[in-house]
């Protein structure tokens, strides 16, 4: 499973601004990869400044909360289904057998997360030689009618139905640091996460640099490292803004990256 994070693939400072050659760069690094270890793969993208901007606004992320919250919804789920279009025309360009699915239409959620849903579809299409694509989405949810399933809780939810090897998230700083790289010269990169400093990461680990609904740093690390704890996959975090580096981590080779195990 890798995700490209949606600070990498749009302009955060402009809303609904796609980094096409960005996206377009990351996906061949992901298909050489594929195509030289003979990966199964399913990608997922972020949402960016096309999908964080509106659900911010509108507070979709709470549920349904005041009148404007179904209009919240609507927008939010256009624009992400806006990222999802230029992502899905990228790959088609570059001639990648990819197939998008929609964890609106896949997944159900309760109390922000996901619990239940359909994914044979993603299993048999995954047999096929397909590349299934999801992302961040606006779901229903059972408690507070509608929240926001960000791409680590749609790879958690299906990772419990397709047991993964490998959880990449490919976001735009090398890793996880003890402060925040943007702000602090003297952050240090956490290049080893596991048992042994988990709760020690998570209470350091704070909020993203930009705006993120879907929880920020901490939330990555503490829904990567649960999907590693259940599935004994490796989780990785690398920086997708560094040309190169993704395609290295997914062939194993040594890179800058947080690399999280059981």
């Amino acid at each position: 499973m890798v995700k490209i994070g949606g600070g990498s693939i749009t302009d955060q400072n402009k809303p609904r601004s796609a980094r096409r050659e960005v996206i377009s760069r990351l996906l061949s690094e992901i298909d050489r990869a594929r195509k030289e270890k003979g990966l199964n793969v399913i990608i997922g993208h972020g949402a960016g400044s096309f999908g964080h901007v509106p659900a911010k606004e509108y507070r979709v992320a709470e549920g349904l909360i005041n009148n404007d919250s179904g209009k919240g919804a609507v927008i939010t789920k256009s624009a992400v289904s806006e990222l999802n279009f230029i992502v899905v025309e990228e790959v088609a360009k570059l001639g990648i057998p990819a197939f998008p699915f929609y964890p609106s239409s896949f997944s159900y959620s309760d109390g922000r997360k996901l619990v239940s849903g359909f994914t044979d579809h993603i299993k048999d299409a995954l047999s096929r030689g397909f590349v299934p694509i999801v992302h961040g989405d606006v779901v229903f949810d059972s408690k507070q009618g509608i929240a926001i399933a960000s791409t680590e809780e749609v790879f958690r939810f299906l990772s419990e139905r397709i047991t993964p090897d490998e959880i990449i998230i490919a976001t735009d700083v090398d890793g996880i640091y003890d402060k925040d790289p943007t702000k602090y010269e003297d952050a240090t990169l956490i290049e080893s996460v596991d048992g042994s400093n988990i709760d020690q990461v998570l209470s350091g680990a704070g909020d993203a640099h930009k705006i993120d609904v879907t929880g920020g740093m901490k939330g990555k690390v503490s829904l990567i490292y649960e999907m590693v704890k259940r599935t004994n996959a490796v989780g990785r975090i690398v920086n997708a803004t560094t040309p190169g580096v993704l395609e290295s981590a997914m062939m194993g080779r040594g890179t800058r990256q947080t690399v999280i195990k059981r």
